[in-house]
């Protein structure tokens, strides 16, 4: 099995996870080294009332392994991926989706004022209440079960964090 290498950027909503993972693409991209980039939030996001998987961690794995798949044939070898990382299932549910796997976490944390800011600048309308009670949930335990490999602090610069990034992933090397 070929090994893959993936990184995964989690954090609570409003840590900015996908926007990080965009700025490595940019970075990746500058470097011409093929990846794909996944943000598991889109292909989770399924509401049916009553579902016993209340994120869709299922869902989402079913779909990482078929894009994952289609874009391993188009030429992709590595994956970034975007997605909240709450327990070690849910590394192994990437782990069997992505087979050869060699997962790097990256948790993002900014402190809980800065975190509450963001959310309420990106969310509009009905949702900004459930979002943002949702990041505030996540901090505690992820802060508590410390699934990541590396933690990075968020509170600065796009450019300045998602190069700390791809610099600990030793993708450039």
């Amino acid at each position: 099995m070929t090994p893959v290498p993936v990184i995964v950027v989690t954090g609570p909503s409003g840590t900015g996870k996908t926007v990080t993972c965009w700025e490595i693409r940019e970075i990746l991209r500058e470097r011409k080294v093929a990846h794909a980039l996944i943000d598991m939030d889109n292909i989770r996001w399924c509401y049916v009332p009553g579902s016993p998987d209340r994120f869709n961690r299922s869902l989402g794995a079913r779909n990482l392994a078929a894009l994952w798949a289609n874009f391993q044939q188009a030429g992709a070898d590595r994956l970034v991926l975007s997605g909240i990382v709450e327990h070690a299932e849910d590394v192994g549910l990437i782990e069997e989706a992505v087979p050869g796997a060699h997962i790097t976490v990256y948790r993002l944390h900014v402190a809980g004022p800065t975190l509450e800011d963001r959310m309420r600048e990106r969310e509009r309308g009905r949702g900004l209440a459930r979002n943002l009670s949702r990041a505030m949930e996540l901090a505690e335990p992820m802060a508590r079960n410390r699934i990541e490999d590396h933690l990075i602090d968020a509170d600065r610069g796009l450019d300045e964090i998602a190069q700390e990034i791809v610099d600990l992933s030793g993708w450039l090397s």
